[in-house]
C-alpha cells in the first residue's frame, strides 16, 4: 500500500502504533507499520537504553517517540516536583466521594506523591527537555507531543535534527 504518509515516513502500512513497550514499537514497525514509543515514563537514562534496544531490534526501520510536555503546569508544583499539588481540592473531592460511593478502599495517597515527586520531573519543561535531547540523539523519524501543541523548544530542536514534529490530539474538539 503506498500513501503519502507511506512515502512520507518511510513504511509499508499507514499504521502507527504508540505503545510504553519497547517490544510492541519493534514488532510494530518491523511489521512495516510505525512504532512510537511512549516515553513519559522514563527517565533520560532509562528512554535511552530503551531507545537503544529498540535501534538494535528494528534494523533501521523507522519509528517514533512520544513526549508528554505539559502546555501548563502549577508553579509551585514544577519547583516542588509534588505534581499532585497541583490537583485542586474539589478534584480530589470528588475522587474521594467515588471511591465511597463504590465501596472502594482509597488508595495511598501518600505513596502515590512520593512516587509522583520521584517520576513527576518529565513532565516538567526541563524534564520533557531532556527526554527530547535522548530522542533526538537517535535515527527517530517522528517526535511527538503527547499533551497537545509541542512546545518551541520540541519543534526548534528537531527541525534542527530533520525530525518531524506531531501533536496528539485526544479529543474532537481539540
Amino acid at each position: 500500500m503506498r500513501t503519502d504518509v507511506c512515502e512520507t515516513f518511510g513504511i509499508e502500512f499507514p499504521l502507527f502504533a504508540f505503545s510504553h513497550c519497547r517490544d510492541v514499537v519493534a514488532a510494530v514497525t518491523n511489521a512495516g507499520g510505525f512504532g512510537v514509543l511512549g516515553a513519559v515514563a522514563f527517565s533520560p537514562d532509562r528512554l535511552e537504553e530503551e531507545l537503544r534496544w529498540i535501534d538494535a531490534h528494528v534494523g533501521g526501520r523507522p519509528y517514533g517517540v512520544d513526549v508528554l510536555v505539559p502546555g501548563k503546569i502549577a508553579k509551585a508544583a514544577a519547583e516542588s516536583g509534588d505534581l499532585l499539588a497541583a490537583i485542586p481540592a474539589e478534584h480530589w473531592e470528588f475522587l474521594a466521594g467515588l471511591f465511597e460511593r463504590y465501596g472502594v478502599p482509597v488508595p495511598d495517597l501518600t505513596a502515590g506523591r512520593r512516587d509522583a515527586r520521584r517520576g513527576g520531573r518529565q513532565v516538567t519543561e526541563q524534564g520533557a527537555t531532556e527526554l527530547i535531547d535522548v530522542a533526538l540523539n537517535h535515527p527517530i523519524r517522528l517526535i511527538a507531543s503527547a499533551l497537545g501543541p509541542p512546545p518551541p523548544v520540541m519543534v526548534e530542536r528537531a527541525r534542527a535534527a530533520g525530525v518531524p514534529v506531531a501533536a496528539i490530539v485526544g479529543t474532537v474538539e481539540h
